[in-house]
């Protein structure tokens, strides 16, 4: 049976992590060029309270934590930035695959050892198509206004990367251009 200490968190602990990250909001959302009210948005709050976590006259409660870790972690513009600013807890994530690190788990596990001969092989529509995907998935899971997850999304890139000039929102208008070209025919 797992240690099920492993997921049990003291309030010193995430009171800590809070802590950390707290100074590190307006550097963290500059890079993300996104506006207060954007991000309040995708994390649940209101703006008022996001304001008021970043100017430091309220804590953040420990979901919204998890939420602007998860944002700056997966977004392109912050990714590097929230882990050389030290405030990604590296500790914590490792605690909780048992002394693992997360970031030497490969795609390969999930699809296969041939995952890069089945990259390779499709397409770029095949590729957009899979982009497109993740970002309705995480719309739908998440609740989030479609300009906001292109938004959020935005500079990510998946291997092989896609040809620079397409973006998520051109992306977007293809596939809604061909169900139009499809429905009428």
């Amino acid at each position: 049976m797992e240690n099920v200490s492993n997921w049990l968190l003291t309030n010193e602990e995430k009171d800590r992590l809070i802590e950390e990250l707290t100074p590190e909001l307006v550097p963290l959302r500059t890079k993300a060029e996104i506006s207060q009210d954007e991000l309040s948005n995708l994390v649940g709050i209101s703006r008022q309270t996001y304001s008021a976590i970043e100017r430091k006259y309220r804590k953040m409660s420990w979901s919204t934590y998890l939420s602007l870790i998860m944002f700056f972690d997966y977004n392109q513009k912050t990714h590097s930035l929230i882990r050389a600013l030290g405030v990604f807890p590296h500790d914590i994530i490792k605690r909780f695959n048992n002394g693992n690190n997360p970031e030497e788990i490969q795609l390969s596990g999930f699809i296969g050892e041939n995952m890069k001969s089945v990259i390779d092989s499709l397409d770029e529509q095949a590729l957009l198509s899979i982009r497109t995907m993740i970002m309705v998935e995480y719309a739908r899971c998440t609740s989030t206004p479609g300009e906001a997850v292109v938004k959020s999304f935005d500079g990510v890139s998946f291997t092989p990367p896609l040809a620079d000039n397409i973006t998520s929102a051109k992306a977007l208008k293809t596939i809604k251009e061909r169900r139009r070209q499809d429905d009428k025919s």
